[in-house]
């Protein structure tokens, strides 16, 4: 086994977040361009039992990423999932994607033939609400791009934050570098008005950031398995994450990529593969160098939180194994 510890909690001692059930219900809410689409192929073969899908601008434009995660989803045999287009900018800024690393379609130009199936428009923040109305506890609450549609969906209800059993954001870089800006994860900093107003609600939140993120990079015998593997999902997330690949080559030294999205649909389904600690955070929304930055408090001046539901509160990420990670993600292309 292999354990990485991200430097959040170091000397103190994590908490432990029990194992779900078999299978978790989840409502993912996405701006789907590549590592989106490995964290659907994850969810897919890991357990996951998708309600819905919802997507936002971020990767691609909201309405591209609505296309792009039918695609993925008939392409997994997931046609019965439906999907809603939600935000197409930000509450407070101008809208900004990122083609350059996920391809001009999103799905890394690899020529992968587009879903027909129709797409509901314009009413994602809704369908969060009237979901989680109609299954209360239930349902776990993934996010994995910019976070407008959470944001609108809190300011619709305010009854949200307890009907939702979970939520799990890929997002933010606590204690290290950003890669928006210089302190400033993509997710965050793409709308750091609705990031401010998920952290503060009190619901069970699960904050998984860069600081872990950028240690799933895979070895390069496991990039190797799934180009080589006849299974059609491996083939699929093949060809989607050669674009990905030439993008991170030059980051990291060698042909691989990072498990960015996969790795927080992998805790949302089997939270046990990590260690956690609690810490009061907030996102910086005026410095000029700044804006866009979570903000956890790690200084222990205070006692540390007990309660995952305190205003503020959120569950950061503090030891993972990577090798179980690994493995969980090949067994769900086949390879």
């Amino acid at each position: 086994m292999t354990t990485i510890r991200t430097g959040v909690g170091d000397g103190l001692t994590a908490r432990q977040v029990p194992p779900p059930a078999a299978a978790v219900d989840i409502l993912l809410d996405c701006d789907t361009g590549i590592d989106d689409s490995m964290a659907i192929a994850y969810g897919a073969g890991n357990g996951a039992r998708f309600v819905a899908c919802t997507t936002t601008h971020g990767n691609v434009p909201s309405a591209t990423a609505g296309r792009n995660t039918v695609t993925v989803l008939d392409a997994l045999g997931l046609t019965d999932v439906p999907v809603h287009v939600g935000a197409h900018r930000p509450m407070a800024q101008a809208l900004e994607t990122a083609e350059w690393v996920h391809g001009e379609d999103g799905l890394g130009d690899a020529g992968v033939p587009a879903s027909t199936r129709p797409v509901a428009g314009h009413l994602a923040a809704a369908e969060i609400v009237r979901l989680a109305h109609e299954r209360p506890g239930e349902l776990t609450l993934v996010a994995v791009g910019p976070l407008t549609n959470l944001g609108l969906a809190l300011l619709m209800d305010p009854e949200l934050p307890q009907l939702v059993q979970r939520v799990v954001i890929m997002g933010g870089a606590v204690n290290t570098a950003g890669n928006a800006s210089a302190v400033a994860e993509a997710n965050v900093w793409h709308d750091p008005e609705a990031a401010q107003l998920v952290v503060e609600t009190p619901w069970d939140l699960t904050v998984v950031g860069l600081e872990i993120t950028m240690l799933t990079a895979m070895p390069t015998s496991a990039i190797a398995r799934i180009e080589t593997s006849q299974d059609p999902r491996a083939r699929l997330i093949a060809a989607v994450f050669q674009h990905y690949l030439g993008v991170y080559a030059p980051i990291i030294g060698e042909r691989t990529c990072v498990l960015h999205d996969p790795l927080a649909m992998a805790l949302a389904l089997e939270p046990g593969m990590a260690t956690y600690r609690l810490a009061r955070a907030g996102v910086e929304l005026r410095g000029e160098l700044s804006r866009g930055q979570l903000v956890a408090d790690l200084r222990n001046f205070d006692p540390d939180p007990t309660d995952p539901r305190e205003p503020g509160v959120v569950r950061l990420v503090d030891e993972l194994d990577v090798d179980r990670f690994h493995e969980s993600f090949l067994r769900a292309l086949g390879a």
